[in-house]
């Protein structure tokens, strides 16, 4: 009982300890600018800048400030190229978070390796962060990975990519009801479809565009400008020239809807308007999307009659389109080898993890094995020792019934004895009384000479243990008893002459002669029971309370049995 207390003590200081490790307001701070940060995220900034980061305690808490500090910068426009604040999240995060701490890490990861122009990793990073799609929860983080992903590919005109990317971005922000962010996801997707030449795509991505409800006009401005590249691909001259009479009277200033509108013009046949707003971008100095202006330039160039130009920026497209190839080629390569290092890391990992698991199982299966043969031994050990047990118990049963045997042997002995020396003393007195008593009855004779015969055979047979000497008694046993009344008679007449004060004292107290041979049977030593079986009357009850009354002997006093053989004894 100590030492269970001594262990719970023990766990509770820990508890304390780890408790006091941490600081509770700063994790109080850290949720209220947690649940601001893409509601308010300024005041989440604000909130995160009055946290001390010397007061931040454990790699957990450093982590998750850093992480929120880099999701604050990002989402009030503060662009780092740098990772002294998010490199805590990195180091804690991508090997002890959950999948949505490893999600964000990783996006925003990827968003400093683009602000950092490094675009092979930031796409290396968004491309893990999506990775983790199936066991994430955080929806909105999972479709700006999307999103940022299908821009970089826009950037390397990785464009079926980049079209994959989009759609699937602009679902998530559909499921998750960003209406707006799910458009310009649709808006890219649709410059991509067009730019493919997949018309069927674009005619249903121009459908889903056109439906959406619009308050905004830079958004508006959007859709009209994928629209005019639209009919500058697959319409006619009316429906481009119907296109460009919505346009605003002044130029846009972005490159990218100047070189929609010089292609529109290119198509309608005034290649001159569509140079001048090709010297615009060109003017700009703007390296936005160099291979979309070289692929603008070429039918203009061609549409004018200079060849020589046209076929320079042909060799120029083709130059920049391969080196685009290679670099995907290279992009895609990294990304097959990360991704089989990553494979090869997971098959390490679990094959690890199964060497460890059926180790387990193997140990688990020897213990089980060595508490099987250990129970069964001390079983066989507790078998044998119960029948050790009961064999002793047994043996000890047996000598105490050997010993009651031979007590009771000895008993008999004893008690044959005693019956032979009496059956000699008998013996010995009928003689004496047949040699000195000549005036008894004839009959009284015959009955003693019979009995001295019977006890001779029957001291013979004790004496030598030959069944042979005991043969005349049986008989004589057997013959005499057959005969009840003469049995009566015999016996009455021998105790009469060896006890005559015994028969006298009946006699004196009025039993008839049947009731004295009734009483000659108990002094034999035969009981109530016995008695009444041998004489085979069912009256023989009244006549013991016949005698009874007689002899006055109250019922309750004494058994007759009894009272006669003390009589005998003392008579």
């Amino acid at each position: 009982m100590s030492l269970m207390k001594y262990l719970l003590h023990i766990i509770a200081l820990c508890l304390l300890l780890a408790g006091c490790g941490r600081n509770s307001e700063i994790d109080r701070q850290l949720d209220r600018a947690d649940a601001l940060i893409e509601s308010r995220p300024d005041s989440s900034l604000l909130i995160l800048d009055n946290i001390d980061a010397n007061a931040l305690s454990g790699k957990e808490q450093k982590a998750r400030y850093a992480l929120l500090k880099s999701m604050a910068f990002d989402k009030n426009y503060i662009d780092t190229t740098t990772f002294d604040v998010l490199q805590p999240a990195i180091d804690y995060y991508l090997e002890h978070g959950t999948p949505n701490e490893k999600l964000r890490t990783y996006y925003y990861q990827g968003v400093i390796f683009n602000n950092q122009g490094n675009r092979d990793n930031a796409l290396n990073s968004f491309s893990k962060a999506i990775d983790l799609e199936n066991t994430i929860t955080d929806l909105y983080v999972l479709a700006r990975a999307y999103a940022a992903q299908g821009y970089l590919y826009d950037q390397l005109y990785a464009l079926e990519d980049g079209l994959k990317s989009n759609l699937e971005a602009s679902r998530i922000y559909n499921r998750i009801s960003q209406n707006y962010k799910e458009f310009d996801c649709l808006l890219r997707a649709y410059n991509e479809a067009i730019i493919l030449n997949d018309k069927p795509l674009a005619d249903s991505l121009s459908s889903v565009c056109n439906n959406f409800a619009i308050n905004d006009s830079i958004e508006a401005g959007k859709l009209w400008q994928q629209n005019l590249h639209y009919a500058s691909k697959f319409g006619d001259k009316e429906e481009i020239r119907i296109m460009l009479s919505q346009q605003e009277h002044s130029l846009p200033f972005n490159p990218d809807k100047l070189m929609d509108l010089a292609l529109a013009y290119n198509k309608l046949g005034n290649n001159e308007y569509a140079l001048e707003l090709l010297d615009i971008v060109r003017a700009s100095n703007s390296e936005y999307n160099g291979l979309r202006l070289l692929s603008v330039q070429l039918p203009i160039y061609k549409g004018i009659g200079n060849f020589k130009d046209a076929l320079s920026i042909y060799e120029k497209y083709s130059i920049a389109y391969d080196s685009i190839n290679l670099k995907k080629f290279e992009y895609l390569t990294q990304t097959i080898q990360a991704r089989n290092k990553i494979e090869i890391q997971a098959q390490k990992e679990a094959e690890r993890n199964t060497r460890i698991i059926w180790s387990c199982i193997g140990g688990l299966v020897i213990l089980v094995l060595l508490v099987g043969v250990l129970l069964l031994t001390v079983r066989n050990k507790q078998s044998e020792k119960a029948l050790a047990i009961q064999i002793a118990r047994t043996k000890e049963a047996e000598n105490a019934q050997l010993k009651t045997e031979q007590e009771r042997l000895a008993l008999e002995a004893e008690n044959l004895a005693h019956r032979v020396d009496t059956l000699e003393e008998e013996s010995r007195s009928l003689k004496e009384l047949m040699a000195t008593s000549v005036e008894l009855p004839e009959e009284v004779q015959k009955a003693i000479q019979v009995r001295i015969e019977m006890l001779n055979s029957l001291l013979a047979g004790y004496i030598t243990s030959n069944e042979q000497y005991e043969k005349p008694y049986d008989v004589w046993v057997r013959e005499l008893t057959e005969n009840t009344e003469a049995f009566m008679n015999s016996n009455r007449l021998a105790f009469q002459a060896s006890h005559p004060r015994f028969i006298q004292y009946f006699e004196e107290h009025g039993l008839t002669e049947d009731e004295i041979n009734y009483v000659c049977l108990y002094a034999i030593g035969l009981r109530g029971k016995e008695v009444g079986n041998y004489m085979k009357k069912p009256g023989h009850v009244n006549i013991s309370s016949a005698i009874r009354k007689k002899l006055g002997i109250d019922k309750h006093e004494t058994n007759i049995g009894i009272y006669v053989r003390k009589l005998l004894k003392s008579l």
